[in-house]
């Protein structure tokens, strides 16, 4: 469903990412571990269309979209769900919700897809005219989540969703990955966070200096020594 192929990317003079491919499927989830500065982002940011490769492509569906705007890329059902959550703090949750559907044409369904949001993030629904900022750092990446989905993606980009939240609330951030992933959405998860994301991903690359060093099943991955001792603490 998204494959990215011998991707490269820079900052001015400085290489971030290195040759990077990799590939998602439907219905799964694909964690992308590293530490600070691997390039984790960079990837996610280039796929989603926000920063531009000096060589590589991404295909969606099969089809080429290194040239098409992010807009563009959002509307064909690829979405990010940014690090740091960037939440619109002084509009209410269901504001921030509904912004998460700008492009969308079927305006009469939004109702529904909100509904279904509740459903699955009851805070949020007992906050719902509440101002986004005044939540909890967990309740704000909800949030994050539950904008994209409003936009009905085919793929949700994931990146450091658990950054700087509570272990319980890490826990239940990747049941609801999991879940996600039974409804039919192919999520690729960028983390520093290998035990969380190698728990809930169904394969796994691993981000070194910008480049792809190991991958793999996620159970088998986490095994290895090098992952443990590296990324596990093990």
């Amino acid at each position: 469903m998204l494959d990215l192929a011998n991707l490269n990317v820079s900052y001015g003079k400085q290489k971030v990412l290195r040759d990077v491919t990799l590939s998602l499927q439907a219905r799964e989830v694909v964690a992308l571990i590293g530490s600070n500065a691997a390039g984790k982002s960079t990837a996610l940011r280039t796929t989603a269309g926000l920063k531009k490769a000096e060589s590589g492509t991404i295909s969606f569906a099969g089809k080429d979209i290194s040239a098409l705007s992010t807009v563009d890329r959002v509307q064909s059902g690829l979405v990010l769900v940014p690090e740091g959550r960037q939440i619109f703090p002084r509009l209410s949750v269901e504001e921030n919700l509904l912004m998460g559907a700008y492009h969308r044409a079927d305006r009469n369904h939004l109702d529904g897809d909100l509904e279904r949001i509740f459903a699955m993030f009851v805070r949020l629904k007992e906050r719902r005219n509440q101002r986004a900022g005044s939540m909890s750092g967990g309740e704000q990446q909800m949030l994050a989540i539950g904008r994209g989905l409003m936009s009905r993606p085919k793929v949700m980009l994931l990146d450091e969703p658990t950054l700087g939240l509570a272990p319980i609330i890490i826990e239940e951030l990747g049941s609801i990955v999991r879940g996600l992933a039974r409804e039919g959405l192919a999520i690729l998860l960028a983390e520093q966070n290998a035990m969380m994301a190698l728990g809930c991903a169904d394969r796994a690359y691993i981000l070194q200096s910008g480049g792809i060093v190991m991958s793999g099943d996620a159970k088998q991955l986490s095994d290895t020594p090098e992952v443990k001792q590296m990324y596990l603490g093990t």
